[in-house]
This record gives C-alpha cells, sequence and structure tokens, in this order.
C-alpha cells in the first residue's frame, strides 16, 4: 500500500533519495504500524517524537491504512 511520510528537522535526511519539501510517498506492507514504519525508515527508537498520521496525534502501535499520511517531528530543543 502507499503512504505519504513527511519527517521535520534533522529526520528529513532519512527521507529516500528524491524527496522533495521534506515528504516522500512510499511503498510499505499492509497493516503496517507506525513502530514498524519507524523501523523500516531507521528512525532512532530512543527519541520520543512527536507522530501525526493524517493531521491526528497518535502512537507508535497505530496501524496504517492505505493514503494516510505520517509526520514524524523530532523534540525541539534550544535554549
Amino acid at each position: 500500500m502507499e503512504i505519504e511520510i513527511r519527517l521535520f528537522a534533522n529526520l528529513a535526511q532519512l527521507l529516500p533519495s528524491g524527496s522533495k519539501n521534506k515528504r516522500a510517498k512510499i511503498t510499505v506492507k499492509n497493516e503496517i504500524t507506525v513502530d514498524e514504519l519507524l523501523k523500516e525508515l531507521k528512525i532512532p527508537g530512543n527519541v520520543t517524537n512527536v507522530i501525526m498520521v493524517n493531521g491526528t496525534h497518535q502512537n507508535k502501535t497505530t496501524k496504517l491504512n492505505e493514503g494516510d499520511v505520517v509526520s514524524v517531528i523530532p523534540p525541539v530543543t534550544g535554549g
């Protein structure tokens, strides 16, 4: 199935080559969870990221569906 992934800040470098505007359409297996997707994209699991699916905050156990838009936002740091 095809989904759109949007990675922000330093995570954008993990997108497939040829991606534009910090987003890419990718093909994944059916009934993949957010956690499985993050592992496939090699997003570090020890960081607490904000995860949005279709504009709604979700957790890592959420199962994805055809056409979903998954946004991953790393924690904000600074001072």
